[in-house]
């Protein structure tokens, strides 16, 4: 026992020659690049009753639920329904058969080939479904107002010498050879029973023409001790009088054990009862309802009645969920009646059969087969001290391999209560977490292709020599050639730059400044018309979640930009607050990203290229200043939104053009201004210069763990708003100060550049202290420039900060006075 923690333990020295020869078994293989994709997906639904468990309870239950009202979905890890009926007699086989075409003919949506892998908050049921066309696995994610397990019971294996020989088999496994594949597992058997499941596989074998050498009664006090035989069979048993007898098959009937894995996710901690010598739930909350063998034993048809009295209780709980669903969220439509009463479990109990508590003979055997533990590994680690159930669990790894404990759990726990002289119940059990069964990370990504997206401008740049880069879901010219060419011909002409990916979403309303100040850190109720206002927000944990300018078009109108891969996102922040918080609201919400096409124009010579194409926008600078907004004509285009903004440091102009009429402004840019220099520059180039410029990338310069005084937009965290979302957790975090920073620094030599990510140490240790958050060389400057995060520590003008370089040398880099590298007072793009 305790293998992991006591092999090469001694002698410490030679521990480095161990560790190197384990380090390449670790791994546990590696993974074939060239494998082919497969196809998978995800789906999500809003069922009134999800039922787990396809047997005569689950149909039963789904069934009456179904007629009821209620909106169904059946889950079955099974090709078929039917459960242990699929392995009975004839009468048994039919009535599965009944049961299965009454739910589809109740229009009861039937998941065969799917597991009910995990039960989360408020009934969040995540669904493993193996059965969907043209994919290998789709992940449902359901929401459900009412939760039924009905997954039946697991027949528990006996602990005795030998009890892994081939041969050795449960008598439910035994029983599904025979009757469901016609496979005939022997020749001569031995069956070990206690109780009906036993005497059926009796019947069953000698159906088979397999002869019985012996029948070993455990209710009339016979056992066996162990078994032998070879590598490829078991040969014979030995009997608890010591009697041996000739067999090549051994079957094993001696109880069950009850899945509450799903009962347990919902907060349910079983409970053992000696007398029926099982576990059973303790009461799940009101919302999940446990049927079946789950809750007790019962003739076929008492387990039908009882899961129709289960699914007609769940159908009338559902209901009442889903009233006060439409109550909370119907605005303009009535809610259907009165609430309905919520339904009180009036169910008749099933009743608890006797059974002998049959774990572990006299001998030693494997306990969990998967992972290789005996009864006497287990019994060492309790020696040991390790005599509790989730310590004796991770000692010997028992129960934490494929089957996650859904066959060895009642035993480990048996056994080590043996060990330590106490009842099964006052050891307890383990405590189960989804998934109740494998999913594979296709299932968890979902589709491996998004939409693609492309600016109505694309056919241009592929004919003009763009390289293409998927930026999100869209796809964006990288550069046409020589990005650092670009970026010095924008800083000292003009360039024009496809910026159409930038999310767009119209607003308009009396209420629009309510949301804007609800939704950025700073204040929005006195933007003037024309003008425009930089913004930043962040989640409800003061993470940052986008950024980006807000122009005010009219006395009610608004046009919000977001980052390019927040423009969904974002949409969708803002209708989650309008229609669950704000629903009184006066906002009207229209993305309009696809139908306005914007192209950026940057340079000294931006005002005079723009000035060619439009009579009715006045460029002066005094007429139109940095951070303002017109509408006018360009090119001949009436309705054309044009902002002053600076990204990329220089002097900016922003336009938004109706997008069929894109491909002609962009020619005319090109041809009105050939010249003034212009040319086209791609999405690299745009990013050198912003960084040139100190601006940073939400999602690159930040992440997951950024709050927004990170940023060190300290003056637009307006705490003295009445509330904003992030709003309590920023201004803790700014009370308390531990945060990182971003600042911008450059290395020391300036022609190396650290790649993004390297870590910045303290200096002549190991310790993390930042990152490097954005690097490139800059054409303008001629050095390599970056913006990286730093503790407050490292975050002082002039500071010296030592970077770990992915090739392990360690280069020096100087914190910046400003985060801009290039004209830091922002001369040229006020200009």
């Amino acid at each position: 026992a305790g293998f992991y923690y006591k092999t090469f333990m001694k002698p410490a020295k030679l521990w480095p020659a161990y560790e190197h020869v384990l380090a390449k078994f670790a791994p546990g293989g590696s993974v074939d690049l060239d494998t082919p994709h497969g196809r998978y997906d995800k789906r999500h639904a809003h069922p009134d009753v999800v039922v787990a468990g396809g047997g005569p309870s689950g149909m039963a239950a789904a069934l009456a639920a179904a007629e009821a009202g209620s909106s169904v979905m059946l889950v079955e890890h099974e090709h078929q329904l039917g459960g242990h009926l699929l392995w009975g007699s004839d009468d048994d086989r039919a009535a599965a058969n009944e049961l299965a075409a009454a739910c589809a003919a109740a229009r009861v949506e039937i998941l065969t080939n799917s597991t009910v892998a995990g039960r989360y908050e408020d009934n969040w049921i995540s669904i493993s479904q193996r059965s969907h066309p043209g994919v290998i696995e789709r992940l449902i994610k359901a929401r459900a107002k009412t939760l039924v397990v009905a997954a039946g019971t697991i027949e528990r294996p006996y602990v005795f010498q030998g009890n892994d020989l081939p041969g050795v088999m449960t008598s439910g496994a035994a029983q599904r050879l025979i009757r469901m594949y016609g496979v005939k597992p022997g020749t001569r058997a031995v069956v070990f029973t206690a109780n009906e499941s036993g005497d059926s596989a009796v019947e069953a074998l000698q159906s088979a023409g397999i002869s019985i050498a012996r029948v070993v009664d455990a209710r009339a006090g016979e056992g066996i001790t162990s078994a032998s035989g070879s590598k490829s069979r078991v040969k014979r048993v030995t009997l608890s009088d010591g009697t041996t007898v000739e067999c090549d098959l051994l079957v094993t009937a001696v109880g069950w054990t009850t899945p509450t894995s799903l009962l347990n996710m919902a907060g349910d901690r079983p409970v053992y009862d000696a007398d029926a010598a099982r576990f059973f739930p303790a009461g799940p909350p009101d919302n999940v309802l446990a049927t079946g063998g789950m809750v007790g034993d019962g003739s076929r048809d008492e387990l039908i009645a009882h899961g129709r009295s289960t699914g007609k209780l769940a159908a009338g709980r559902a209901a009442v969920v889903r009233h006060r669903l439409q109550a909370a969220t119907a605005r303009a439509a009535a809610v259907d009646g009165p609430e309905p009463d919520y339904p009180a479990d009036e169910r008749a109990p099933l009743e608890r059969a006797r059974h002998p508590e049959l774990y572990r003979s006299t001998t030693h055997g494997i306990v969990d087969y998967s992972e290789d533990v005996s009864s006497k590994d287990l019994f060492s680690a309790a020696g040991e001290g390790f005599d509790s159930v989730e310590l004796i669990k991770r000692f010997t790894t028992a129960t934490m391999g494929p089957s996650q404990g859904k066959l060895e759990t009642v035993n480990t726990v048996a056994v080590l209560a043996e060990a330590r002289n106490e009842s099964i119940a006052e050891v307890g059990t383990t405590v189960w977490r989804p998934p109740y069964a494998p999913i594979s990370l296709g299932a968890l990504a979902g589709r491996i292709n998004e939409p693609t997206r492309v600016s109505v401008l694309q056919p241009w740049h592929e004919a003009n020599g763009a390289t293409p880069i998927l930026a999100g879901q869209w796809v964006r010219p990288e550069h046409y050639g020589d990005p650092a060419a670009e970026v010095r011909n924008t800083r000292t002409n003009v360039g024009i730059i496809d910026v159409t990916p930038l999310g767009k979403l119209d607003l308009q309303g009396p209420d629009v400044p309510k949301l804007l100040n609800l939704l950025y850190t700073n204040k929005w109720t006195a933007l003037p018309i024309g003008g425009v206002r930089y913004g930043l927000m962040c989640a409800e944990d003061g993470v940052v979640l986008d950024d980006g300018v807000t122009a005010r078009l009219g006395e009610e109108h608004y046009l919000m930009t977001t980052t390019s891969s927040g423009a969904a996102k974002i949409w969708n922040w803002i209708e989650m607050w309008l229609q669950t918080e704000h629903p009184d609201w006066q906002v009207h919400v229209t993305p309009v990203t696809t139908g306005l096409t914007s192209i950026n124009i940057a340079g000294p010579n931006s005002r005079e290229l723009l000035g060619r194409l439009t009579a009715d926008i006045d460029l002066d600078p005094a007429a139109f200043p940095y951070m303002n907004v017109r509408r006018g004509t360009i090119a001949g285009v009436q309705n054309c939104i044009t902002w002053r903004i600076g990204f990329t440091g220089e002097l900016s102009y922003e336009i938004h053009v109706p997008s069929g009429h894109a491909v002609h402004v962009w020619e005319q840019l090109l041809e009105q201004g050939a010249d003034l220099g212009v040319e086209a520059f791609g999405l690299e180039a745009q990013r050198i210069m912003r960084l040139e410029k100190g601006h940073f990338i939400v999602g690159q310069d930040t992440d997951g763990l950024s709050k927004a005084p990170v940023t060190g937009l300290n003056p637009l965290l307006k705490l003295d708003k009445d509330d904003w979302a992030g709003m309590p957790e920023v201004a803790w975090t700014m009370e308390s100060g531990d945060h990182p920073v971003i600042v911008a620094c450059q290395p020391d030599n300036g022609s190396v550049v650290p790649e993004e990510a390297a870590q910045i140490l303290r200096a002549g240790t190991t310790e993390i202290v930042g990152r490097i958050t954005s690097s490139r060389m800059s054409p303008t400057l001629n050095r390599s420039i970056c913006l990286a995060q730093v503790t407050k520590e490292f975050a002082a003008p002039g500071t010296s900060l030592e970077v770990l370089l992915v090739s392990g040398e360690r280069i020096t880099a100087t914190v910046q006075e400003h985060h801009a590298h290039f004209d830091p007072e922002g001369a040229r793009l006020r200009g």
